[in-house]
């Protein structure tokens, strides 16, 4: 990283270090997980603390689950600790940006860099949402198929108060864990159970609450956003 975006005078005021770092999480948190895209066959059968440590998504968290259930371990203290570096704590970094960087953000006038950490249609579609739902909208993004970096960003942008929407979050983010845990874990049991057609079952109806909510989402993003009808004209009113 050579350069730090420019701040403009409508930006919040945090201070050099904290930007710095802020900006050194983000760009570890876009980079890291691309880069373990090429270990995952090698990851995902016998080190998935590890693979939840680097890519802490809601698939290999199911996985890790299944693997406690079905083969006693990682356990789901080790993948709660594989998932908090990544998963929760490096989050708070991008509201840091966002409220450090918002004009940038907002009009695309950052570093390349930046807008690749933080796309900005995604950024747009969660700053729409975040308007309509405010903080509460991180819970239920941690169960959609939404980036929690992008709506931390979104909400860093916003006036949303800090600890009221980094609390939101890390709830959603514990509540989101246990979920993607706990259906592992349930999907494990009816393997042994059932065999593989009722866990692949399982894992269909998981991908599809997850599209439904992440569906919901979009739809209340982009509710209101076509212009009123005009009204009629007097005479066709009568």
């Amino acid at each position: 990283m050579t350069t730090l975006p420019r701040t403009e005078p409508g930006d919040a005021e945090v201070s050099l270090l904290w930007r710095r770092v802020s900006l050194a999480v983000v760009v570890l948190r876009y980079a890291i997980p691309l880069a373990a895209v090429p270990l995952i066959p090698f990851l995902i059968r016998d080190q998935i603390s590890l693979l939840v440590l680097l890519r802490p998504q809601k698939e290999f968290l199911l996985v890790g689950g299944g693997q406690t259930r079905f083969l006693g371990e990682p356990g789901i203290v080790p993948l709660l600790l594989a998932y908090l570096p990544l998963g929760v704590l490096a989050v708070t970094a991008f509201f840091v940006v966002g409220r450090a960087y918002r004009t940038p953000l907002r009009e695309q006038t950052g570093p390349a860099w930046l807008h690749r950490a933080v796309p900005p249609r995604q950024l747009e579609l969660a700053q729409r949402v975040l308007a309509k739902r405010g903080p509460a909208i991180a819970l239920i993004g941690r169960i959609a198929a939404m980036p929690p970096t992008v709506l931390a960003a979104a909400a860093g942008t916003s006036d949303v108060p800090p600890r009221r929407y980094l609390i939101a979050d890390a709830i959603g983010a514990l509540l989101g864990f246990a979920m993607a845990v706990g259906v592992g874990l349930a999907l494990g049991r009816a393997y042994e159970e059932g065999g593989a057609w009722l866990t692949a079952v399982g894992v269909l109806l998981f991908a599809a609450m997850i599209a439904l909510v992440t569906w919901w989402i979009r739809r209340e993003a982009e509710r209101d956003e076509q212009p009123p009808r005009p009204a009629a004209p007097a005479d066709e009113r009568e």
